[in-house]
C-alpha cells in the first residue's frame, strides 16, 4: 500500500476510534496486541497494517474493510441516528454497530435479486407549527395508505419490512429507547429487545413519524434544538396512538363492553390486548378521544388492582424478537444460494459459526441446500 494510502487508512482508523469514544489502548485489545503504541503508529500512518489485522480492526469499528479503504471523506459516517431516549452509555458504538447492520441488510437486498420493495413515503409538514390535529390527519392518512386496517400493530412492523424495506434491528437498549434514520440504505429502525410487545409497537409507530417526516424536521436540526425537539417528541406519541388506536374502532369496542354507564377493568385490559398496546395507552386515547375524563383516568393507573389484572394478562401475549430480522436472515440465505455470497460470509452475517450455519437456517426455517432449477417461462 502506498504511503499517502497508508496515511489515509490510519486517519480513518483514527476518526473511527475516536466517533466510539474508544482509546487506543482499548483498540488494542480488540485488535489483539499488547501495547497502545502500536495503534498509534497505525493512525499516524507509520506503520503498514497486515490483513489479518485490518479484518480484525474493521469488525472493532463497525465498518466493512471496503468501507474502512474508502477515502477519508467518504460521508457514510455522517449518517445522523435519531433517538428516542440516548443511551447513557455506548451511543457511538450502538450507532456504529446499528449503521453497520442497515448496510449489510442493503447489501442483502442487492445480492439476492430482489431489490428494495417500495419506495418510502414522506409527508411535507412545518416543524414549526405542526399540532396535534395534523398528527390526527397524518395518522388516518398513513393507515389508509399503508393498509392497515383497524388493528394497526397487527401488521405494522410486517409492513413497514416486507413493504416498505424498513431495516428493522433489535438491541439491548435503556429502557424506554429506540431510534430511527435514513441513508442510502434506505429506512431504519433500532428496537429495544427487552421492552414488552406492546410497548415495541407503540415505539414502531412513533418511529414510524419520524421516518415519514425525515426530509421536512431533519434530525440533526431536531439534535440542536432542545425546544423543538421536545414538542415534537409530543407530537410523534400523539401520531402514535391515533395510528394504533384509530377512533372508531375504539368506540366500537368500548361501546360493546359498556353496561350501565359502567365498563369493568376486564374488558379495558382486553381493549388494550385487542389493539396490541398498553393499558396506559389505551387510557390516554380514551382521555383524548374524550370517552374518559382525567380524573377517571388517574384513578384507574393508580389502583392497584387495575395493575395487578393488568399484568396477569402480559405474559399471554409476550413474545421475544428473533436474534436476527427474518427478513435478513431469508434474504442472505437466498444470496447464498444463489451463488452471490459465500457460506464463511453467511457465517459471519447470521453471526455462527461455520458449521452451525445449517442449524441457524434451520431456526428461521430455512435451509441452505442451492437449488439452481430454472422455470422456461416460454413465449406469451
Amino acid at each position: 500500500m502506498e504511503a499517502q494510502s497508508v496515511k489515509q487508512l490510519g486517519q480513518r482508523i483514527a476518526e473511527l476510534r475516536k466517533k466510539l469514544n474508544l482509546t487506543q489502548t482499548d483498540l488494542a485489545t480488540h485488535l489483539g496486541v499488547g501495547s497502545p503504541q502500536i495503534i498509534s503508529q497505525i493512525e499516524l500512518g507509520q506503520r503498514d497494517i497486515k490483513a489479518w489485522e485490518l479484518a480484525k480492526l474493521s469488525r472493532a469499528l463497525f465498518v466493512n474493510v471496503a468501507e474502512l479503504l474508502l477515502p477519508q471523506d467518504h460521508k457514510s459516517m455522517e449518517q445522523p441516528v435519531l433517538w428516542r431516549v440516548v443511551p447513557k452509555s455506548g451511543q457511538g458504538e450502538k450507532e456504529a454497530s446499528f449503521l453497520k447492520h442497515c448496510r449489510d441488510f442493503a447489501a442483502m437486498e442487492e445480492l439476492s435479486g430482489v431489490g428494495r420493495p417500495r419506495e418510502f413515503p414522506q409527508k411535507t409538514v412545518n416543524p414549526l407549527t405542526i399540532d396535534f390535529q395534523d398528527a390526527t390527519r397524518l395518522a388516518e392518512q398513513v393507515r389508509g395508505e399503508f393498509e392497515l386496517g383497524a388493528r394497526p400493530a397487527a401488521s405494522l412492523e410486517r409492513t413497514l419490512e416486507d413493504r416498505y424495506g424498513v431495516k428493522v434491528w433489535y438491541d439491548d437498549l435503556d429502557e424506554g429507547s429506540a431510534a430511527a434514520t435514513i441513508g442510502d440504505f434506505g429506512p431504519a429502525i433500532l428496537m429495544n429487545r427487552k421492552e414488552a410487545p406492546w410497548r415495541r409497537n407503540y415505539n414502531f409507530a412513533h418511529e414510524l413519524f419520524h421516518l415519514i417526516t425525515w426530509n421536512s424536521i431533519p434530525a440533526l436540526e431536531l439534535q440542536n434544538n432542545p425546544p423543538l425537539w421536545e414538542n415534537i417528541e409530543k407530537i410523534a406519541n400523539s401520531f402514535a396512538s391515533c395510528l394504533l388506536l384509530p377512533a372508531g374502532a375504539v368506540n366500537i369496542e368500548l361501546n360493546e363492553r359498556i353496561a350501565n354507564n359502567q365498563i369493568e377493568y376486564n374488558d379495558l385490559i382486553a381493549i388494550a390486548r385487542e389493539f396490541d398496546v398498553s393499558t396506559e395507552a389505551l387510557l390516554y386515547r380514551l382521555l383524548a378521544l374524550r370517552l374518559l375524563n382525567k380524573d377517571a383516568v388517574d384513578s384507574i393507573r393508580g389502583d392497584a388492582d387495575f395493575r395487578s389484572l393488568d399484568r396477569a394478562t402480559m405474559s399471554a401475549s409476550w413474545w421475544d424478537p428473533p436474534d436476527l430480522p427474518e427478513r435478513f436472515v431469508r434474504l442472505a440465505s437466498v444470496a447464498y444460494k444463489k451463488g452471490r455470497l459465500s457460506r464463511a460470509r453467511l457465517a459471519q452475517l447470521l453471526n455462527c459459526t461455520l458449521p452451525d450455519v445449517t442449524e441457524t437456517l434451520h431456526h428461521y426455517g430455512l435451509d441452505d441446500r442451492e437449488i439452481h432449477k430454472k422455470l422456461d417461462l416460454g413465449t406469451a
